[in-house]
Parts: structure tokens; C-alpha cells; sequence
């Protein structure tokens, strides 16, 4: 899947999961990694958009899951920066010894909602994950020098060092996993938490959505369903009327 979303905002990804490209003046941020056989379809996004690998200035992840960080290794290889969080980079770089992500075992793989969504993301290589030797890091509060400027909200939960990122003066929010539009257990649409398994601690996760309810934004990019027009208040508000 690619897909324009606004001007200078570039889905990429598959009905299952997505990334971005945040374009500006023909300089691109890219937004969270996909997975790991995805390479093709990112040049092919690229192209699509009018820009090349070159004009890439750094990947910002929201977390470290091979659904997110895929390609970070070839971006790396291809000399872009990739940063994550400061509570990430144990997961990014393969030193994290923790409860890494949810495992087949833990979900109703017979279900025909996970079967679609899951076999989608393994044909695009979810099961392979290459760490990467060094990133840079971020943390919350900080403003990355990087096309749209985007501002990192630490949002844990769903890994320690989850973040979102707000591009102010576009007016949009990219949520990673923090909040989604799209159940990858059903096929349940709209504002949502997923399912508590994917979390490391989902009332943390839960928790999380208050650092974002004054957000300005009305434009929410989820790493897991379409985009969504309204405010993150309003978002937020969905999710716990509905929970």
C-alpha cells in the first residue's frame, strides 16, 4: 500500500500496518521502519512521492517492534540515521532482555481477523528483525532537527521507550502503537487501545493517552489503522467510551 495521505505525508505499508514519509521542500523524515521485506515498496513510495533515498535525513521510530523497525538496518547500511527513544535503544540494537513482543502463542491465531492481519505482515517479513549496531537516541520534550520538526512525546506502555511525535504546524500526531484505528484481533474500526496483549503494560499504555489529550493536532497517523481527522481529546475520548 501507498497512499497519500495530505499534502507531504506518504502512507506506506499494508491494510495491517503502516509507516510514512513526512516530506518538506523535498527533504524527508521517515516515520517508523516497516518490516524488514518492505525495502522495494519504500523506493517504490519514494518514487511515488517525487523524492530518492537521498533526500532522507533520519528515521525517527516510535518503537523498536519489527512491524516498525524492519528496514532500519538497511537504512542504516545506506548511511541514514535512525534515532528512537532513550528507553528503546536496548531493543533497537538486540541488548534488551525483557518480554521483547506479543508471540503467536498469545493470540487467537485462528481467528480470521489475526489470520488476514498477521499473514499480511509476515509476507512482508515481520519474522525477521535485524537490530542495528548503534542509534541515536531522543527524549521526551525534544524538538529533532529533521523535516517537519516533529516534537517527541514519551507515551510507555506499549514498550518502555513508546513516543508519538507532533508536527505542530502541520497539525498532525503520529501514534505508533499508543493508539490505533484498526483491531488486529476483529475488525473493529475507529479510535482504539489494542488488544491488551500487545502491550507490555497496558495500563500504562492506557495511562499514556494523557500526555496527549492537549495535543493540538487534528490529524492522527496510527501505526495501525486509516488516519483519523480530529483532535487526540477527542480521540482519547473515543477510546475510553468505548472500552
Amino acid at each position: 500500500m501507498i497512499e497519500q495521505v495530505t499534502d507531504g505525508v506518504m502512507r506506506v505499508g499494508s491494510r495491517a500496518h503502516n509507516y510514512y514519509l513526512l516530506i518538506e521542500n523535498g527533504r524527508v523524515t521517515i516515520v517508523d521502519a516497516g518490516c524488514s521485506g518492505e525495502w522495494g515498496l519504500l523506493l517504490e513510495a519514494m518514487e511515488a512521492a517525487g523524492v530518492a533515498l537521498v533526500s532522507v535525513e533520519g528515521v525517527i521510530v516510535t518503537h523498536a517492534h519489527a512491524d516498525h523497525f524492519g528496514l532500519a538496518k538497511k537504512l542504516t547500511e545506506a548511511d541514514i540515521d535512525v534515532s528512537v527513544h532513550t528507553d528503546e535503544e536496548t531493543r533497537a540494537t538486540g541488548r534488551y532482555r525483557g518480554r521483547f513482543a506479543v508471540t503467536p502463542r498469545e493470540l487467537p491465531v485462528f481467528r480470521p481477523a489475526v489470520l488476514v492481519n498477521f499473514l499480511t505482515m509476515v509476507v512482508r517479513g515481520i519474522m525477521q528483525l535485524e537490530h542495528v549496531d548503534g542509534v541515536d537516541t531522543f527524549s521526551d520534550g525534544d524538538r529533532i532537527d529533521l523535516p517537519g520538526r516533529p516534537v517527541v512525546i514519551h507515551t510507555p506502555g506499549h514498550t518502555e521507550g513508546h513516543v508519538m511525535f507532533h508536527v505542530p504546524e502541520r497539525g498532525m500526531l503520529f501514534t505508533g502503537d499508543g493508539l490505533a484505528t484498526m483491531d488486529l484481533l476483529g475488525f473493529g474500526a475507529g479510535p482504539q487501545m489494542l488488544d491488551a496483549r500487545f502491550h507490555l503494560d497496558a495500563e500504562q499504555a492506557d495511562a499514556s493517552l494523557d500526555r496527549i489529550v492537549d495535543i493540538e493536532a487534528d490529524l492522527l497517523l496510527p501505526g495501525h489503522g486509516n488516519p483519523w481527522s480530529g483532535s487526540p481529546a477527542a480521540a482519547v475520548e473515543a477510546v475510553r467510551t468505548h472500552a
